[in-house]
């Protein structure tokens, strides 16, 4: 579905998108029992943002922008990264970046995301907004440094597709090295659950991985049937469950912390279109986030431009 405009396919969806995520308007009933969930466009091609998603605790949406790959400058081409309110406003967080990836906000409204990593594959820079706009180099991380997460506390984790190697950041700025393990290169996706521990999944491989805070690594689940090199976007924790979106695969896995998995959305055909979760498109899933509070998924896509939502 490729109109250039809000892609709203209905009268419902036009009054989510004008309250964006206003419960009533998603989750009603009828005959006495929830409608089935569904999957909603809320911007089509005109959005801006194909990489990491972020929700803060207003229900705030944060996009990074990694771009497409520019052949002539041999570099992707994303500079910036994006603020969608509730009220389905677009407005920009930060501008004259290199690729930005991740991101996350911490308490105080500090906004963090990687940059600078672009293909080199030797290392990347971690970035600092201020809520006044104002912008700061964190510091610097071998490797290229993807997907964030962040605490309770404003620890932030940082998981890294060319090293294998998760980095920790304390809410004063230090950097340190929390977990060295094989089986960590390739990662992208990371979020943290509610005992603490930090889990990750593998872009390469499709392996769900679990991080302690004293660094030990295990396995929780591999996702079956994906495509070697380009399997799992990035992920998120949401009521127990983890959701990782299949990039190649154009479907939301969901996975249990027991190890089983399964796919939660999508046909497997690249397009976007709308509807029952069996039935919905995606046109390579990418940035995956949670809004806790409001039990809402969003996801962004990678190929054709698009942030789509469902209600749990």
């Amino acid at each position: 579905m490729k109109t250039g405009k809000l892609l709203l396919k209905s009268g419902l969806a036009l009054a989510c998108l004008a309250l964006f995520t206003l419960t009533s308007c998603i989750d009603d009933f009828d005959g006495g029992g929830p409608k089935p969930k569904k999957v909603i466009t809320l911007f089509g091609s005109d959005f801006p943002a194909n990489d990491g998603l972020h929700v803060n605790g207003k229900g705030t949406v944060f996009a990074s922008n990694f771009g497409k790959f520019d052949s002539v400058k041999q570099k992707y081409s994303g500079t910036k990264v994006f603020k969608i309110k509730r009220n389905g406003s677009i407005s920009v967080k930060a501008s004259g970046f290199e690729a930005p990836m991740g991101g996350v906000q911490d308490s105080k409204g500090n906004f963090y995301f990687n940059n600078e990593n672009n293909d080199d594959g030797i290392s990347g820079v971690l970035v600092k907004i201020a809520p006044d706009g104002t912008s700061s180099q964190v510091g610097e991380i071998a490797g290229w440094p993807s997907g964030l997460a962040i605490d309770d506390y404003d620890t932030i984790y940082v998981a890294n597709f060319n090293a294998s190697t998760i980095h920790k950041v304390s809410p004063d700025g230090v950097i340190s090295l929390l977990a060295t393990d094989n089986r960590l290169f390739g990662c992208v996706g990371i979020d943290v659950d509610k005992e603490g521990n930090i889990i990750t999944s593998n872009f390469y491989n499709a392996n769900i991985l679990k991080v302690t805070p004293q660094g030990e690594v295990s396995l929780i689940a591999n996702i079956p049937d994906t495509t070697f090199g380009f399997a799992i976007g990035y992920m998120t924790i949401l009521d127990d469950y983890i959701y990782a979106t299949g990039i190649n695969e154009n479907v939301i896995y969901k996975v249990s912390f027991d190890g089983t998995s399964e796919i939660f959305a999508g046909t497997g055909e690249n397009s976007t279109t709308d509807g029952l979760l069996n039935e919905a498109t995606f046109s390579q899933p990418n940035g995956i986030a949670a809004d806790e509070k409001r039990k809402i998924l969003y996801i962004s896509q990678f190929d054709e431009p698009g942030l789509r939502m469902i209600k749990l």
